[in-house]
């Protein structure tokens, strides 16, 4: 597998939990398609960790990525990008990966359903069609347990509000003061609400438990299996 030599461009903390890094990326051969992922390999403690992150930006921005990156006490890498990356430091990623990806000719029209941390994917995807100006009709159906960890909130809100093919369903499980949104987890009357045709494609990533749960929900509402992409990240 072709590795790349990357640096660190900038790193935003965009919710209590997660640090967006964004990488610059030198070599023209470097690919991917929406909803792919990288190996992101690093230098700590005198030896080399790697793990795979969704990169959540469109590949119409040739020369750089960015990957969303929950913070973990446990884990190597995560640990790395949230208490001792600075700007300017060298890693290295692979190519991009993997079968979870969106083409416009796949289907004119796409539901993203991500949980948690799972939305990354679904952001390149999402930003895609936006960047691309395609004309997909695309429903990004998201669910976070706390309202503070919405990533990219005011992006996604302003995307919906300028593009009419564009849609944001936010859903918070654990509902606070400050949230006036819909509460809950994704169901068949939110799903039902999206009025979609028949030939959508559905987009699914989170958590274990979510992605099983919703691939049956929606099998239950008739969409068949080979209407239904998995990210299995866990």
């Amino acid at each position: 597998m072709h590795i790349f030599d990357a640096q660190i461009a900038a790193i935003t903390p965009a919710t209590p939990s997660i640090h967006v890094l964004r990488l610059a990326i030198a070599d023209p051969a470097f690919r991917f398609l929406p909803g792919q992922w990288v190996d992101l390999s690093i230098e700590a403690g005198g030896a080399t960790h790697t793990s795979g992150y969704s990169i959540t930006t469109s590949p119409i921005h040739q020369g750089e990525i960015e990957l969303a990156i929950k913070a973990s006490a446990h884990h190597p890498v995560a640990r790395w990008v949230h208490e001792q990356a600075r700007v300017g430091d060298a890693i290295r990623i692979s190519q991009g990966q993997g079968p979870f990806v969106y083409l416009p000719e796949m289907s004119d029209n796409v539901v993203l359903i991500g949980g948690g941390v799972g939305i990354t994917p679904l952001l390149s995807i999402f930003r895609h069609v936006r960047d691309a100006r395609l004309p997909t009709q695309t429903h990004l159906v998201y669910s976070v347990s706390d309202s503070r960890e919405i990533l990219f909130r005011d992006e996604l809100d302003a995307a919906a509000r300028s593009h009419d093919n564009l849609h944001v369903s936010v859903t918070v499980t654990q509902a606070d003061a400050d949230w006036h949104g819909l509460t809950g987890r994704i169901d068949p009357v939110k799903l039902h609400a999206l009025d979609v045709p028949d030939d959508t494609l559905y987009y699914l990533c989170g958590p274990k438990g979510m992605v099983e749960d919703m691939s049956t929900l929606l099998h239950d509402l008739g969409v068949p299996m080979n209407r239904i992409i998995f990210e299995k990240w866990w």
